[in-house]
């Protein structure tokens, strides 16, 4: 079967720059000739995730996830290599050529496809009929809860009419399966056929960070069923690693490097429509891993803006140390008389919303509010679990100029019209802290995000762990990174290849990962324009089929060694190389000649001879 051509490749990869790419799901900030950010394969507090434009390529130190921009899409959207170099296709608008795939290929490309498609319809079609006569009770709600037409067109809500409709409308598009599986309808329960999921409800497109439609959530304005209602997990849909708003919010998220997280889809509307536009909320108040994860790829301060009644304290609690975990500078915005954000903008304007937002108390000072007496004049008893509770709190504190200011400030407060009681109760915290310490008590929640900064600023170091001693770099260790030095300088100096080839032979490299990179790049370095289409490290990262093999390319390609004499730098690395080879000949030769001397056997005049020239050698190269 015919495939796409390394030309076509080549193309698709030039015209779509991998920043522009990643910077659709990743922050990144600029540091000399690369961007660095949080990765976005696996969870970190600080960035180890580097993009290289002049490679165009990418590599996590931390993960060592590693690639050019169809790795990156593949592995973020879970797409297959076609599935990426069509849609790096038509976001440079290249025309595809007619291209024969194979079957598993087709039907994984039409169904993904087709899925998106149905999606998309489905959004256009409840939008449509909140503007009919059918949609008005949804319409009137929205534009009763202070929505604008502006603001519903923006983000395409809709309503869902009666059972069936979006069925019918989409029957004579897509076949049931894909429609099924798209998450748009369910089988009938007392008869064949099939009827719509979402029915008399208005509709919340949810999108990923793209801006496609991924699923729905629906409200019910009366009758019986969940008030909410979202589209079930789906291949496109997976609720935990949603965040309503976020393709929206994204670029005021990162412009700012502050989100607001709020628990509902009007708590996100509002603010938008007021120019408060870095504001996403959770499909649930329950944060989970990849949510936190995507948050902190976008914003380093997180202002919590939940509803923090005592039955979803814990929960909320739970996910805010998730974002202390993760690096967050995070604050909880306290709204008075239990008000969500959509209410307290009605209510009170934008302008107080953003000043209740500067100030967002810290999280270990909301603890502290949560842990201490609501009464003026607390019993005994009061005082007592309040020690206790404090001290919980302030034990997560790494710090001890901060926890000791805390600690002032907190039994200050405690005694009250009493101030001869402050140092009893310092000591009581004090005791009760070391306690806990002492049997381990830790929230890991890092102490350095707790003190009082402006919206955005740097989370400051936290302490770090004192480095074990190194071993010694072994012959055969100082060996493979001399291989590993050379293969880079020839990469970079092809001239070196008639060097290295009359000094090492034709296979200069004992390391299997690096003679795979050697062979793929002496052939490319042999075609007539080897850097056409995109630079050596992405033309050769196409021609690896070891994902290992990939991942010590662009690792050693990260980081570039800088020598002012080329020649003069491999020629210390062939040395290196070629006494571990020597020294590895003459272990071989030395069991040689020890089994012939056990099985009483005359050891070979050509291994003796051989053995003592490596010997002489050896000698002469350490005298």
């Amino acid at each position: 079967m015919a495939r796409f051509d390394q030309a076509f490749k080549d193309e698709v990869r030039a015209r779509n720059d991998i920043v522009e790419v990643i910077s659709a799901y990743v922050k990144l900030e600029r540091r000399g000739n690369r961007y660095v950010g949080l990765c976005p394969f696996h969870s970190e507090k600080t960035p180890s995730f580097h993009v290289v434009p002049d490679g165009q390529f990418y590599y996590c130190f931390g993960c060592k996830a590693s690639g050019d921009v169809f790795t990156f899409l593949m592995e973020r959207e879970h797409l297959t290599f076609y599935e990426a170099l069509v849609q790096l296709a038509q976001r440079a608008r290249i025309p595809l050529p007619q291209e024969e795939r194979t079957p598993e290929e087709e039907r994984a490309y039409r169904e993904r496809r087709d899925m998106y498609a149905a999606l998309d319809l489905a959004a256009r079609f409840y939008h449509h009929q909140l503007f009919t006569p059918a949609g008005k009770p949804g319409l009137d709600y929205l534009l009763g809860r202070g929505l604008t037409e502006e603001t519903i067109r923006r983000f395409r809500l809709g309503w869902a009419p009666g059972r069936g409709a979006l069925f019918r409308a989409l029957r004579d598009r897509f076949p049931p399966q894909i429609l099924q599986k798209a998450g748009l309808i369910v089988p009938r329960r007392d008869g064949p056929g099939f009827m719509d999921v979402f029915f008399e409800r208005v509709m919340f497109p949810i999108a990923d960070l793209s801006g496609r439609v991924i699923g729905f959530g629906g409200r019910i304005l009366g009758g019986e069923g969940a008030k909410y209602k979202n589209t079930a997990e789906t291949p496109l849909f997976v609720k935990r690693h949603v965040l309503f708003g976020l393709d929206q919010a994204k670029e005021a998220m990162r412009a700012r490097n502050q989100a607001i997280l709020v628990e509902g889809y009007m708590d996100v509307l509002m603010p938008h429509q007021a120019g408060i536009q870095n504001v996403v909320a959770p499909l649930g108040t329950a944060l989970t891993d990849e949510q936190v994860r995507i948050i902190r790829q976008q914003a380093q301060q997180v202002i919590v803006a939940f509803d923090m009644d005592t039955a979803g304290q814990l929960a909320t609690l739970r996910g805010l140390q998730k974002l202390y975990d993760s690096g967050c500078d995070v604050r909880v915005l306290q709204l008075p008389d239990g008000k969500d954000p959509d209410e307290f903008i009605r209510t009170h304007g934008a302008p107080a919303f953003v000043e209740r937002i500067e100030q967002a108390l810290p999280l270990i000072e909301f603890r502290l509010s949560l842990a201490l007496p609501a009464t003026r004049r607390p019993t005994p008893e009061e005082m007592a679990k309040a020690v206790e509770s404090v001290a919980q709190v302030l034990a997560d504190v790494r710090n001890e100029v901060v926890r000791e200011a805390y600690v002032d400030q907190v039994a200050d407060r405690l005694a009250g019209d009493n101030p001869l009681a402050k140092p009893d109760l310092k000591l009581a915290i004090d005791r009760q802290m070391n306690r806990l310490l002492r049997r381990g008590f830790q929230h890991n929640l890092p102490d350095s995000r707790n003190n009082r900064r402006g919206p955005g600023a740097p989370a400051s170091p936290g302490p770090t762990r004192p480095r074990p001693d190194q071993a010694p770099v072994t012959q055969a260790e100082g060996a493979r990174r001399a291989e590993r030095v050379l293969l880079y300088l020839l990469l970079e100096h092809p001239g070196l290849l008639r060097t290295v080839e009359a000094e090492l032979g034709e296979e200069p490299f004992s390391d299997p990962h690096h003679r795979q990179i050697y062979r793929a790049g002496r052939a490319l370095l042999a075609e007539a324009d080897p850097l056409a289409g995109g630079g050596v490290i992405a033309r050769l990262f196409d021609r690896l089929s070891d994902p290992e093999a990939r991942q010590v390319l662009t690792e050693m390609a990260v980081k570039p060694m800088l020598t002012s004499d080329p020649e003069k730098e491999a020629a210390d690395c062939i040395e290196k190389i070629r006494k571990h080879r020597d020294s590895r000949r003459l272990e071989d030769l030395e069991n040689q000649i020890k089994a012939a001397a056990a099985a009483s056997r005359r050891v070979d005049p050509a291994i003796w001879n051989e053995y003592m020239a490596l010997v002489r050698k050896l000698k002469s190269t350490r005298s």
